[in-house]
């Protein structure tokens, strides 16, 4: 049924994107304060990457384009006996895996602007 579901998003993304290639911010682990920015290939889209461990309360971000096929994933290593979990989450637009969210929610929005709306009356 996963696959299923990625099969539908991978057809309606290169439907839709068919002539332009997805940017990405590209930044490895612990190096992500100045991200490039990374054009995609045909069949990639936008990934951040989080490992962390249970031993240590560390947790880094790594972003890059991934495979659709590849989103989702997660795998488990062992570096000098510690294990490190990282997992992938994808995202479909335009350096839609940056660390701050800019997005505002239409309600978040017209909220603000009725707000300022009314101090500025009072």
């Amino acid at each position: 049924m996963k696959s299923c579901g990625l099969i539908i998003i991978a057809l309606l993304l290169l439907s839709s994107n068919a002539a332009h290639a997805v940017d990405c911010y590209k930044c490895d682990y612990g190096a992500c304060l100045f991200p490039t920015v990374k054009s995609c290939s045909f069949g990639e889209v936008c990934m951040t990457q989080t490992a962390s461990t249970s031993s240590l309360p560390i947790t880094v971000h790594k972003r890059d384009c991934l495979s659709l096929l590849s989103c989702g994933s997660e795998s488990s290593e062992t570096y000098l006996g510690v294990t490190v979990k990282a997992t992938r989450s994808c995202c479909y637009s335009n350096l839609c895996n940056s660390a701050i969210k800019s997005k505002v929610s239409v309600v978040t929005g017209v909220a603000a602007l009725l707000a300022l709306c009314f101090t500025k009356l009072f």
